[in-house]
């Protein structure tokens, strides 16, 4: 059963969830968790630069992080995601406030986000989840598993709290060189 799952995460472009798995296996009873903590087990044993990680609410093989370099070497820059700061600003309001209207997120940016939004959606970074309930019933804008992967996330809450991300910067500002005073 081992071969047969390792084989389904390799083929696979989409994490592979217990529900596609019980698809596959018509049924059967497969601990998707349990053989893919076997798995680790054994790429861990064994060395390798390969780990089964939790992605958008499946599995998929991934790399170990020191391997990024060269991975990042191996493909061309226009693979990787490329978002304006304004896209990645209206996409973070989203993602940390969602579901949320476009007229909000334009409050909190304060500037128009017709073609941000535009832009997410086409990327299908974004989708609209519902319509407000107040006057106009604008609609409800929030992540995708399309996000999630693009960032690596498994799920919305993986997502860096706010308190932590106060910290980093409180800690970078630290850090940062100061003049000696004594020369």
């Amino acid at each position: 059963m081992k071969n047969i799952v390792e084989a389904l995460l390799f083929a696979t472009p989409e994490p592979l969830t217990q529900a596609k798995l019980n698809q596959v296996m018509d049924g059967g009873d497969v601990d998707l968790q349990e053989i893919v903590e076997q798995l680790n087990e054994e790429y861990s044993d064994a060395g390798k630069a390969l780990y089964i990680g939790k992605v958008a609410g499946g599995f998929q093989i991934l790399t170990h992080p020191d391997y990024h370099l060269y991975i990042q070497r191996l493909f061309t820059k226009s693979h990787r995601l490329k978002l304006s700061s304004a896209a990645l600003e209206a996409l973070a309001i989203i993602a940390y406030k969602q579901p949320i209207s476009k007229m909000e997120v334009e409050s909190i940016r304060g500037v128009g986000c017709d073609s941000v939004i535009r832009s997410l959606l086409e990327r299908e970074l974004i989708t609209i989840k519902g319509r407000d309930e107040g006057i106009g019933r604008a609609l409800l804008y929030g992540t995708t598993q399309e996000f999630l992967k693009a960032f690596g996330l498994n799920d919305i809450s993986d997502l860096p709290k706010l308190k932590e991300l106060n910290q980093l910067v409180m800690n970078s500002s630290d850090n940062r060189e100061t003049p000696n005073e004594t020369e």
